[in-house]
């Protein structure tokens, strides 16, 4: 694609550019119309018939240039489209390709880890009944741990578990969250805060991987306050029409119904302006031992049941993630 055609593409992706053009025209029409219409009509003709000659003349010139520039306009958004086809495509190979890498890397690396963190735990145990100290032993234990995690997270990112869909409370399965990251709150000095409604949103999904979502966006947003603050937690049940109108509900399987929004607000330092387009993206982190697959395997799951999450930062500081999902009924 050339220089010229690029530029164009760019152009008339603006609608202000388009209308500029079209004013910008149409005045210059209108204007040699004026000024050619007595050269060309010297003898006096009624206004009605100046208004006539007027409009078909601007009509001739203009229509012309509004065909071509309604044409040029969908020609550069297929461009656009095609390119964005391409590249995603692209994108697909390439993570196809290295999650078969990941895979074969990691199951050849987790049998050794594991003998190895059987090993230590067996020095462990031969050390204490000695009385000799085991600190050291036990890092290299917690490293082999740190190190099973990731192997884990690029193998279920690889290869995701099958989801069993069954119906189930959105609130009980909160209530359950809640024991799992009061400890740490509490520790952190972080203001922990629920609001859901009293009668039960029914989802339809499977629970674990719906858990596992919930709590990967609550232990970020606490990472994100390791000097206290505040993680709120909130559920309300809204119509899809109230989810904006960026298209995600074209994909899902029964937004009709309604939808359960799980937002997770807080306090913390919020999104970057350089990490807004890639923080879902496999292997994009900004934790210094994350490995950046915990929101691409919630997005998925998100995905396989039929919602979607969004992120964004609030206006008195912090973000908020919103998981939506579809809602049965409520009891």
């Amino acid at each position: 694609m050339s220089i010229m055609n690029l530029s164009t593409s760019k152009v008339l992706r603006s609608p202000k550019s388009i209308l500029l053009i079209v004013l910008v025209l149409v005045f210059l029409t209108e204007f040699l119309v004026m000024v050619a219409l007595p050269v060309i009509l010297p003898s006096p003709i009624s206004k009605l018939g100046e208004a006539v000659i007027d409009a078909v003349l601007l009509t001739a010139v203009i229509a012309p240039v509004l065909w071509w520039l309604i044409h040029a306009a969908k020609r550069a958004e297929d461009n656009r489209l095609l390119v964005a086809r391409e590249a995603e495509a692209l994108r697909g190979q390439q993570m196809a390709t290295l999650a078969q890498l990941a895979t074969g890397v990691a199951h050849e690396i987790r049998n050794p880890l594991t003998s190895v963190k059987m090993l230590v735990q067996v020095h462990i145990g031969v050390l204490s009944q000695e009385g000799l100290p085991t600190e050291d032993m036990q890092i290299v234990e917690q490293e082999i741990r740190r190190m099973e995690r990731s192997v884990n997270s690029l193998l279920e990112y690889a290869r995701p578990e099958a989801s069993e869909f069954k119906q189930f409370s959105i609130q009980e399965l909160l209530n359950r969250l809640l024991k799992l990251i009061e400890g740490r709150c509490e520790t952190q000095r972080i203001k922990l805060e629920v609001d859901y409604p009293e009668s039960d949103l029914i989802v339809e999904g499977d629970a674990m991987q719906i858990q596992q979502v919930i709590l990967n966006l609550c232990i970020n947003a606490i990472d994100a306050m390791p000097d206290g603050g505040e993680l709120k937690i909130g559920v309300a049940q809204a119509s899809s029409r109230t989810l904006g109108d960026d298209g995600r509900d074209s994909d899902t399987k029964n937004w009709e119904t309604g939808v359960v929004c799980i937002s997770v607000h807080d306090s913390g330092s919020g999104i970057s302006e350089s990490a807004k387009d890639l923080i879902f993206q496999p292997f994009f982190t900004t934790k210094p031992n994350g490995i950046g697959l915990g929101l691409g395997i919630c997005q998925r799951i998100a995905k396989a049941h039929g919602g979607s999450i969004d992120a964004k930062n609030n206006p008195d500081g912090g973000a908020t993630f919103t998981f939506n999902l579809p809602v049965q009924h409520s009891g």
